[in-house]
């Protein structure tokens, strides 16, 4: 079999997607410093970017199912890259509220736009390609996180290395966007009669356990590194390098994921991701030393990295709505906990202080950790419904 050219176009997206978000959450405790932001001001900062990916996410399901993923993708993907230069010109605070409404928008639509091209992908060559796609993400977010704390440390200015990293990454898309498959017609046509749809019990059974997982995910990669930076006393880079810490464990546990599936319940995985969620921050808090509380974030990185794509692949087993349709809600509900995390943790900090707020995290791995439970009775109804 020759080069899968497709996958690997998708993966360069997925990855620049990544690099995308891995440049913002390491530029967070910059953006915090420069501008005199308190946790409270942050935090409507951070709920400016999740009203702009709430309000075009949904939008993004009826976009695809009337052009296709992959017109969707060409449009979206420069308009994201774009928002990070956008975002790099704020120099005042209600520029920056703008700003991170805009780069939201571009944001949850690009999550959902990708993700819907990776079922596309599937449905073409009969494979998953979900742990690689999502690990690609991940390391997306290293590269971002790793560049901005070299630069960072170098005395390069933020303008500068978003404006920068903008350009690179137009540059890179726009080389693989003509390689992505385009939908089967007969997928499109079905997609289109389904019109709009509610998801059943078993998908937001399922959504649920990924809402706490991304939760858990979105409310680290904007608030570790200030908590850190602010709780810990590390400098501006060794906080963006704990957070690319993270971000290495996270991109190497999904490489493996392929592998972890294979001998590994999907029930097991989860349970023990929940676990090392829980007890990893609660290592990052609880410790006075910067070492273990990088250590911890080690552990949390592995945690979360599977939870998304092993419910990725549940979905598709456990409910009657068209996978399309499925993906895109699965999306649309993960990636609010996702975005919903950052500004609920600065709420929480304003009232009961940072570490304390915090704490949502390791609450969130304990859900994730009972989540098979969920996924028990999924299987009890489905075997009655078969007769079973």
């Amino acid at each position: 079999m020759g080069i899968q050219w497709p996958k690997w176009a998708l993966a360069v997206l997925f990855l620049a997607d990544g690099t995308g978000f891995g440049l913002w959450a390491a530029h967070v405790p910059v953006f915090k410093q420069n501008l005199h932001l308190t946790n409270g001001a942050l935090s409507a900062v951070l709920l400016a970017l999740v009203g702009g990916a709430i309000v075009t996410m949904p939008v993004m399901g009826q976009m695809i199912s009337h052009f296709g993923s992959r017109k969707v993708v060409r449009v979206i993907s420069l308009v994201y890259v774009a928002m990070l230069s956008c975002i790099a010109q704020a120099n005042s605070y209600t520029m920056l509220v703008v700003c991170a409404g805009l780069f939201g928008g571009a944001k949850g639509a690009f999550d959902v736009a990708v993700n819907a091209q990776a079922v596309a992908l599937e449905r073409h060559y009969g494979r998953s390609s979900q742990s690689l796609l999502q690990g690609c993400w991940s390391l997306g977010g290293l590269f971002g996180a790793g560049v901005t704390s070299l630069l960072l440390k170098h005395g390069q200015t933020l303008r500068f290395n978003l404006s920068t990293a903008s350009v690179v990454l137009a540059v890179a898309v726009l080389a693989v966007l003509p390689m992505l498959v385009t939908e089967e017609e007969r997928h499109r046509e079905a997609e289109k009669k389904k019109g709009f749809m509610l998801p059943d019990a078993p998908l937001l059974r399922l959504a649920t356990i990924a809402f706490f997982g991304l939760f858990a995910e979105g409310a680290i990669g904007d608030w570790a590194a200030v908590y850190l930076r602010s709780n810990m006393s590390a400098s501006l880079s060794l906080a963006a390098a704990g957070y690319a810490s993270y971000a290495i464990a996270m991109a190497s546990a999904r490489f493996a994921g392929d592998w972890l599936v294979r001998r590994l319940s999907h029930g097991a995985i989860l349970t023990g991701s929940g676990a090392l969620i829980a007890f990893g921050f609660g290592c990052t808090l609880l410790s006075p030393s910067i070492p273990v509380a990088v250590f911890g974030l080690v552990l949390t990185g592995m945690g979360i990295a599977n939870i998304f794509p092993v419910i990725v692949t549940l979905v598709g087993r456990s409910t009657k709505m068209a996978t399309g349709p499925a993906i895109s809600a699965l999306s649309t509900i993960g990636y609010f906990g996702f975005l919903a995390g950052p500004p609920l943790i600065g709420w929480l900090a304003v009232m009961v202080g940072l570490e304390r707020a915090l704490g949502m995290v390791v609450l969130a791995g304990v859900v994730v950790a009972a989540g098979p439970v969920l996924l028990a009775r999924n299987n009890r109804e489905a075997q009655v419904e078969a007769g079973v």
